[in-house]
């Protein structure tokens, strides 16, 4: 066997350890460690990428830790779906190799699931009621006061001049302005009928930013998470704009500093649920129920 042939034996052996390894099954928000893998030892150069992501992943290679230029990295999937890292190496004498590593990511098991929420029995006494008319609930009168300032200049000419001395010509004497001017401010105000809604109760903008913020809230929706806080922040902006009561909390797991984005504060798990449906039919999230901490 001569020597091309071993060459060629011992390229094809190097490119089958290169190549890529098996498919490894993953959860969304949780750390993926890339280490230990097989790589020549001639190595100088290390570039990462994402060969492949879903369609609404908003992963890049800025978003691998400590940097896309590292020989062991770590990411965190945002959405479900198949991730085809690519690893890109050159050794000293200038060749160049790749290696992917394929994950499938699922989403978060709903832990709370099976968790029924136990609450006090109460005796209920059977009353009979009579069939009441539609409830009125009238908002208080608004009442704004709109200030209009109207200036009115009135000339009022000045009786009093002063007389010249003896000797004295008249046009040298300072006098008085032969007018004077008068401002007037008038304030009017307007008010403003108060909406009254038949059949169904009437909501205040104040009473709903008191809904916002419940003190005795047990449950969350988790969005997503990421130890990108540039990330955390522009995830949350963004549900924000869309009408979502959006949130960043943060949480230490093992050394490294977590950003969970979350939406909503609700008291029971049944209310968590409905939201959590609305979410699924109005975005392409899937959040996850979660007990806020």
């Amino acid at each position: 066997m001569n020597k091309s042939i071993k060459l060629m034996l011992a390229v094809l052996a190097f490119f089958m350890i290169i190549g890529c390894s098996g498919n490894q099954g993953v959860l969304v928000g949780d750390t993926v460690d890339i280490e230990n893998y097989n790589r020549p030892l001639n190595i100088v150069k290390y570039q990462w990428s994402f060969d492949t992501k879903p369609p609404t992943s908003r992963l890049d290679p800025r978003d691998f830790i400590p940097s896309n230029y590292h020989p062991n990295v770590t990411f965190i999937p945002d959405v479900p779906g198949r991730y085809i890292v690519r690893l890109t190496m050159i050794n000293n004498e200038g060749s160049v190799l790749h290696k992917n590593f394929i994950y499938t990511a699922d989403r978060q098991p709903n832990y709370l699931v099976n968790i029924e929420e136990k609450k006090p029995v109460k005796k209920v006494k059977t009353v009979k009621t009579t069939p009441q008319a539609p409830k009125i609930i009238e908002i208080p009168v608004v009442t704004e006061k709109i200030i209009l300032t109207k200036t009115t200049v009135t000339k009022t000419p000045n009786e009093w001049q002063k007389a010249p001395k003896p000797g004295q010509n008249p046009e040298e004497i300072e006098q008085e302005p032969a007018y004077s001017t008068e401002s007037v401010t008038e304030v009017i105000e307007e008010t403003k009928e108060p909406v009254v809604m038949e059949g169904e109760e009437v909501v205040s903008s104040a009473t709903i930013a008191t809904i916002k913020v419940k003190t005795n809230a047990k449950y969350t929706l988790q969005v997503s998470s990421s130890t990108v806080e540039v990330y955390a922040i522009e995830l949350k902006n963004k549900l924000i704009a869309e009408g979502y009561d959006s949130f960043i909390q943060k949480a230490e797991v093992e050394g490294l500093m977590r950003y969970r984005i979350r939406v909503g504060h609700f008291t029971s798990y049944d209310e968590a649920k409905v939201y959590r449906l609305k979410m699924l039919d109005e975005t392409d999230f899937e959040p996850w129920i979660d007990k806020i901490k």
